[in-house]
């Protein structure tokens, strides 16, 4: 049977208008009281547009409910390995809430008209608008196009939601009818920017030069009197103790990808460090913001080694994909990301 998107038998979102706060629904959606969401009743498939306040430029987004066979069967495609503690905190959390969701996982693909078959729902009704994060989101509901689901046609990468979209397809998979349905929101890939994140690692009491001499055989490296971000594939910015240098990789026979590289060659031989996904010595946190063409570290970072790389292109990305590998995790992260507390999820009676 041909895949498909399926429409929201009811959502919940925050009463139409402007807002600039939203519920905070990662401790559990169901234990908030008072319950801070309106019900926009179904059948239908929301739409999200997403601007980003400062270039304008804007990403559409449809959403729906795919069944959790989907993660499963190859029907959407992950693009990195889960971390484990991750997945473990997340399936509790999901356990508690019976299935409830506050954030719908972000899938791509490279053409939205592909892949549902050019049967996009025209938005309806007041907006729910948000300001935050830099960007305006607007979600609307979509009018059904035809009489039920949208067949899929066209490939499906998990953008952002990795964690959230595997704990339901587990517990489903054990019988949960309550996961049985995932939330979702597709944007085409030509919309979607492919950022990354910053890489922590203890230093463990680590001098500087021993540092530079263990990264010496596996790159070029220059000092900098200030950290600039990396410009190109291949490079990566560095940052210990007060201290800046531009790395370049050395390996250029290697076809794997720059963040699959340093997790096979450089983390095991110079930390140490064989799984990110469960190693409590390193941990991945959002981008630091770039002003004036420098790195601004948050606070508390001083003693730890900081790794920033180059984004992976949107070719390289699907090309990963589409030949079965994965990522290490935290390899890429996607922007605009859908906020938690915007499309609510609640299954069970309220489906």
């Amino acid at each position: 049977m041909m895949p498909a998107l399926h429409p929201f038998p009811r959502f919940y979102h925050p009463a139409p208008g402007i807002h600039e706060a939203l519920p905070v629904t990662r401790a559990g959606v169901r234990q908030l009281s008072p319950f801070p969401f309106a019900c926009t009743e179904g059948p239908c498939f929301p739409s999200l547009t997403i601007r980003n306040g400062e270039d304008g430029r804007t990403a559409h987004g449809v959403c729906g409910l795919l069944s959790a066979d989907c993660f499963s069967d190859g029907t959407v495609s992950p693009h990195e390995k889960t971390l484990t503690a991750r997945l473990n905190r997340q399936q509790q959390l999901v356990s508690a809430d019976r299935g409830a969701l506050g954030k719908p996982v972000l899938l791509t693909t490279p053409s939205l008209n592909g892949a549902l078959s050019g049967n996009l729902p025209d938005a309806q009704s007041d907006p729910v608008v948000f300001y935050g994060d830099n960007h305006i989101y607007r979600l609307q509901r979509g009018a059904l196009p035809g009489n039920g689901p949208l067949p899929l046609t066209g490939p499906l990468v998990i953008a952002d939601g990795h964690h959230r979209a595997y704990t339901h397809a587990q517990l489903a998979a054990g019988g949960r009818a309550d996961c049985q349905f995932i939330p979702v929101v597709i944007v085409e890939a030509g919309e979607l920017f492919i950022g990354t994140f910053l890489r922590l690692i203890d230093g463990e009491g680590r001098s500087l030069p021993t540092l530079l001499d263990q990264l010496e055989p596996f790159f070029t490296i220059s000092a900098t009197s200030c950290p600039r971000p990396p410009g190109h594939a291949g490079e990566w910015l560095l940052s210990y103790r007060d201290n800046h240098f531009l790395l370049s990789r050395r390996d250029g026979a290697s076809t794997d990808t720059d963040p699959g590289w340093i997790n096979a060659e450089v983390l095991p031989r110079v930390f140490g460090i064989t799984d990110t996904r469960s190693d409590p010595r390193i941990t991945s946190v959002d981008p630091p913001p770039v002003i004036e063409g420098q790195v601004h570290y948050d606070a508390g970072y001083e003693e730890k080694i900081k790794l920033l790389g180059f984004p992976l292109s949107r070719d390289r990305f699907f090309t990963e994909v589409q030949a079965g590998r994965t990522l290490p995790p935290k390899s890429t992260r996607f922007e605009p990301r859908v906020p938690s507390g915007l499309l609510v999820w609640i299954p069970g009676n309220a489906s």
